[in-house]
């Protein structure tokens, strides 16, 4: 038996665990691995983190491995920091070794990482190989960044933002293994009637994880008492099929993209365009947004403001929204959307206006899991 037992891993299946790396400074006698480091005010704090996630958790140490919270040790001196490649690499095998039948065993697909570059250089690369999300929320940033993230940022909403991409991943692999972009779409199609859809866009990729891109637009359509189906509204927000014009009118979505296009290039607004100047931005804007890859989910409910739909599109952008919160997988300091007039797009990460400032209900969650079985490949 591994001196690493499983004793935090219990009823956490299908959830997400944490390594945090162990710290110079420990106490003097033998003691608990989770109490040995606390005289470590960083580890003090990523422990605290930790704990309030509710989640199970790990100690990366530079002697032990993989070590077990409860299992009692001495004070020691080793770090990983003054260790050759070749034994670093040696000492990641091992903790891979401990870890991944944990990890099978209790069907725990995310892996976050608190720990610097030398403790997760091969174990990171190798996790993600394997097919787990791998996350570094502190990634490139220094200590005293790094103790600010884990007093400022919401465990609850970190915790629930990677589960909300985890119910992605398996929509992506039930739709096909790959999203599409809208560009390669039509009507023809074998759509679902209604559905929520999810917008990705290139260069913006998820805060701590190399891997993935970030969601930038949440959508659905008939919220009233309305004929559109899924299609029609994916439709209007990529114009006709010859991608050289466009309506702004029928989708906000199209506005505001169209709106941080011209001020970008300082080019007239919406507002200010005359028919030929407004024909050229529609087709750029057509371009924009037909590259963009999305998810579609079937969500095939009656319309109104109470339908499943309007609860799940709400909840995710009021989750991923970073307007007035401390942010979480924040935009790219060169995402179009910072060029907005918009504040709330600017500031959410998001091309969506509507509930960037609000809670969220996270039961909204467990709605689309139960969706994704009833959605099918195009």
């Amino acid at each position: 038996m591994s001196q690493t037992a499983n004793t935090n891993l219990t009823g956490f299946r299908n959830g997400t665990i944490f390594l945090v790396s162990c710290a110079s400074k420990k106490l003097r006698g033998p003691a608990k691995a989770k109490d040995i480091y606390m005289p470590s005010a960083l580890f003090k704090k990523s422990r605290a983190y930790v704990e309030s996630t509710g989640k199970p958790w790990f100690i990366l140490s530079a002697k032990y491995g993989l070590l077990d919270i409860e299992k009692r040790i001495s004070r020691y001196n080793k770090t990983l920091n003054n260790m050759r490649k070749k034994k670093r690499c040696e000492w990641a095998q091992k903790v891979l070794k401990d870890l991944i039948p944990h990890l099978e065993k209790e069907r725990i697909k995310s892996v976050v990482i608190l720990a610097g570059s030398r403790y997760r250089e091969f174990l990171e690369p190798e996790l993600h190989d394997r097919g787990f999300h791998v996350y570094v929320p502190m990634r490139g940033l220094r200590i005293g960044e790094q103790m600010a993230w884990l007093n400022e940022s919401d465990s609850r909403r970190f915790i629930d933002t990677i589960r909300f991409y985890d119910i992605l991943k398996r929509l992506e692999k039930r739709v096909g293994g790959a999203v599409q972009a809208l560009a390669n779409c039509n009507g023809k199609m074998s759509w679902p009637k209604r559905g929520v859809y999810f917008f990705y866009e290139y260069g913006e990729t998820r805060s701590g994880s190399g891997y993935g891109l970030r969601v930038v637009y949440v959508g659905t359509h008939a919220i009233t008492k309305s004929k559109a189906n899924l299609w029609t509204r994916l439709y209007q927000h990529s114009g006709p099929a010859t991608r050289v014009g466009g309506n702004h009118g029928g989708s906000i979505f199209r506005g505001l993209v169209g709106d941080a296009l011209a001020k970008k290039n300082n080019r007239p607004l919406w507002s200010e365009c005359n028919k030929t100047k407004e024909k050229h931005l529609e087709s750029l804007v057509s371009r924009h947004i037909c590259a963009m890859p999305f998810l579609w989910l079937n969500v095939d409910d009656t319309p109104g403001p109470k339908s499943r739909r309007a609860f799940i599109k709400r909840n995710a952008i009021a989750l991923l929204s970073n307007y007035d919160k401390p942010p979480i997988d924040p935009a790219s300091t060169n995402w179009l959307g910072l060029s907005s007039p918009s504040p709330k797009v600017r500031d959410s990460g998001l091309w969506n206006q509507e509930h960037v400032n609000g809670d969220y209900d996270p039961s909204f969650l467990d709605e689309m899991e139960k969706r994704i079985d009833r959605t099918n490949p195009l």
